[in-house]
Parts: C-alpha cells; sequence; structure tokens
C-alpha cells in the first residue's frame, strides 16, 4: 500500500522560499513583508499545499483566534453590510468571529459575552451601536487586558476606539437637497431619543435649514421606540392624522427602515410619493433602492465601517499601548432616488380625506 505523504512543514516552506521559518509565520498572519517575499512565500505554500495550524498558532500567541460581535440585534441590512466587511478583514488574518445578539430572544441577556471576555475565548470585542447598558461588558474587558472598538455607538465611551459615521454632516446635506427642491415644512423622525446616531442626524437638518433660514418646527420632531418599521408606520399614523395645510410636505427618517414603514403605510392610503410627501432616509440600505418608488437616502459606509474597527482590533491586539478613546469618522454620501421631489403645488384632498 502506498504511504501518505507527510504535509509539509513550515520549515520546508522556508527552505524552499529561502527565507527564515518566522518570516514564513509573519507572512501567513497579515504581518510586514516586501511585496517580492510576500508573493514568493505566498506561491511556495500554494503550490506545497502546505496549511498552518490555527491551534499551533494560537497556542503559540496565548491566543484564541476569535474577535467577538455584539450586537442588540442581527436584523437590518445595515448590519448585515458591516459584518461581510467584518469577515473580509478576518479572512485576511485567518480569524473568526464569535457573534452574539444580546436580544436574541427579544430579552436583554449579556451571559454569553460575560462568558467571552472573563475566559478570554476571544481577543478582543467590537461592540455594534453599544449602549449604557453595556458598560459593565466594557468594564471586564478593561480589566482582563482584552481590546474593544465600538462602532456607531449610542452612548459615549472614553475607552478603546470608536467607528463612526459623520451623521450630523449627512443631516446637513439632507436639509440642503430638500430646500433646494423648495420645502419649507419639514419634519425629522427619528430613531431611539438615546441614540446619538439620531442626536446628530437632527442637529445636521436644524443646522443646514437654519443656514437658508429657516427653522425645523420642534411640533414635527419625533422619535420612535426603535430603528424598525414599525416605528415608521406610527409616524405615518400620526402624519396621515394632520391637516392639509399642517402636514410637512418632506420627512426625514431616521433610517431606511423606518422610512419604508412610512413609505408602504401612506401608500396603501392611496397617497403618492413623492406627489404627496417626499422621503429622506439614511444608512443606503438595498432595499431602498430595489423599493418603488425608490428611496432617498444618505449612504453609511457599513461595510467599510466593520474593515476599519478590526484593524483597529489587530493593531490593539499587537499593541497594548494604543490610545484610547481616539475616534475615526467616515462620511456618508446621500444618493438622491425618486422619492424626494419638489414640493406638491395642491394635495389631492379627496385622497388625503379618504385616507384620514
Amino acid at each position: 500500500m502506498k504511504k501518505m505523504r507527510d504535509k509539509p512543514t513550515i520549515a520546508e516552506v522556508a527552505r524552499a522560499a529561502n527565507v527564515a521559518a518566522s518570516t514564513v509565520s509573519r507572512v501567513l498572519n497579515g504581518g510586514y513583508a516586501s511585496a517580492d517575499v510576500k508573493a514568493r512565500v505566498e506561491k511556495i505554500t500554494q503550490r506545497m499545499g502546505y496549511i498552518p495550524s490555527p491551534a499551533a498558532r494560537n497556542l503559540k500567541t496565548g491566543r484564541s483566534g476569535i474577535v467577538g460581535l455584539v450586537v442588540e440585534t442581527t436584523q437590518g441590512s445595515w448590519f448585515h453590510d458591516l459584518l461581510m466587511g467584518v469577515e473580509e478583514e478576518l479572512s485576511d488574518k485567518r480569524l473568526s468571529v464569535a457573534l452574539c445578539s444580546l436580544a436574541l430572544t427579544g430579552k436583554y441577556d449579556s451571559t454569553a459575552v460575560e462568558g467571552w471576555i472573563s475566559e478570554r475565548r476571544v481577543d478582543g470585542v467590537i461592540f455594534v451601536r453599544a449602549t449604557k447598558q453595556e458598560r459593565p461588558l466594557v468594564q471586564l474587558a478593561e480589566k482582563v487586558g482584552l481590546p474593544v472598538v465600538f462602532i456607531a455607538p449610542d452612548h459615549t465611551y472614553r475607552t478603546g476606539y470608536t467607528v463612526r459615521a459623520r451623521n450630523r454632516e449627512a443631516g446637513h446635506d439632507v436639509a440642503e437637497h430638500l430646500v433646494e427642491l423648495g420645502h419649507k415644512n419639514i419634519a425629522f423622525a427619528g430613531g431611539p431619543h438615546a441614540s446619538l446616531d439620531t442626536r446628530d442626524r437632527l442637529q445636521g437638518v436644524r443646522d443646514g435649514m437654519n443656514e437658508h433660514g429657516l427653522k425645523l418646527d420642534d411640533r414635527h420632531v419625533s422619535f420612535g421606540k426603535s430603528y424598525r418599521p414599525a416605528s415608521g408606520i406610527h409616524y405615518a399614523e400620526h402624519w396621515l392624522s394632520l391637516s392639509q395645510r399642517e402636514a410637512p410636505t418632506a420627512v426625514v427618517f431616521g433610517n431606511d427602515e423606518m422610512a419604508l414603514g412610512f413609505m408602504r403605510t401612506v401608500q396603501s392610503h392611496g397617497l403618492s410619493i413623492p406627489d404627496d410627501v417626499s422621503l429622506v432616509g439614511f444608512d443606503g440600505t438595498p432595499e431602498g433602492a430595489l423599493w418603488w418608488p425608490g428611496l432617498t437616502s444618505s449612504a453609511q459606509p457599513a461595510r467599510k465601517m466593520g474593515r476599519s474597527a478590526c484593524r483597529e482590533i489587530f493593531a490593539r491586539m499587537e499593541d497594548k499601548e494604543q490610545p484610547e478613546g481616539a475616534t475615526l469618522e467616515l462620511p456618508m454620501e446621500l444618493v438622491p432616488r425618486e422619492s424626494s421631489g419638489p414640493v406638491p403645488k395642491s394635495r389631492r384632498r379627496g385622497k388625503r380625506s379618504k385616507a384620514v
């Protein structure tokens, strides 16, 4: 019987590539090497079929090879894009991601994450849209020396590293867009009041309107219980109850999901968008482009945010002296579509009175 050939060792790969074994290890683990050396090592490992042992690597480094990703809920396209960015960056380093939803069953439960941290089953933790409720988890991570990174937190943490979007700037751009279309009576229906993203977007809308001598009427500023479509539906019921004269001609929503919930509701009452009301959301989710009319939205670079957060976790895994409390703010891009148009010359009272 033919004897099965043993798998090549890292020493054999090093000899074939004419480099040290430590150089092979550094290349395979994403460390620095010249372009020529990196290409040569990768070509040799592929040709010889060398597969590094994660267990051996982790035993040597004292790491698990896993990064924890903590989020309240995994629902929503924005998070899916973010997760894609995280996975892309981790795959380059041959690391894995452990995912935990804090409200998976509808009730807040941080037990799993506490176990990750206290038992050091992860090498670092990325918190997505962390609230004040996650402070004990953050403090526990600090205590055991695990690096922490936040993506779009809804609470100000002065530790770790934060990656977020320029929400105030984005809100300003949305206001500019609507004012240029002739809108003066604009409403803002945001996510939860505790959300920093919502408050920054609101302030940006105020700033943009103020620059044109307009004021965002506080009577038309509201906050939803969540960023889910149900909050948009709830605001639609309120908007439909207003008189023709009172109802804002444009509504800026905390995110795309809320805007789509509103859109479906008013359309079911026989109204047309943007003929009766213009809509703008935030996040730039794929659903917004597929709906009709297409949703005007300020796109958040979720995928890039995920990759940036991972790169910072790597840096902190390698260097414990990284500065605390630093923030990276990424720009958002306004994507105009059919849901925003000029101020209606007249509203179709017949249809609206039927809706109300």
